[in-house]
């Protein structure tokens, strides 16, 4: 079967791909907040809760619906995956990072 989207030029690409490495970035920094005690999980979700209602407000004005649309459903994804570190917190020996589980570094010497 044949690839029915249409071919992207090297710069849509290039930006696709800032975009897709700033997104990951993001969630990867926030993840180290969290495993950092810096930041507590429901003060993320606030923040993410934050910039949607922003992006939403965008799509009621108009302004580039399609984009704030995605916008909101990429960090609607990444509420999700934040919300589900709390449940993570019940096992404080393991952090969940990119998929995979690995053991926490002991702070015993």
């Amino acid at each position: 079967m044949a690839d029915r989207r249409p071919e992207k030029t090297d710069a849509t690409n290039t930006l696709l791909g800032e975009v897709q490495a700033a997104l990951w970035l993001s969630e990867s920094l926030i993840l180290a907040l969290l495993e950092a005690n810096l930041l507590d999980v429901d003060t993320i979700l606030e923040a993410i809760d934050i910039v949607i209602a922003a992006r939403k407000t965008k799509v009621a004005e108009g302004c580039e619906p399609e984009m704030a649309r995605a916008a909101i459903t990429q960090l609607a994804s990444i509420s999700a995956s934040i919300a589900a570190t709390k449940g993570a917190a019940a096992n404080p020996g393991k952090v969940k990072r990119n998929g995979r589980t690995r053991q926490k570094p002991s702070t015993r010497e």
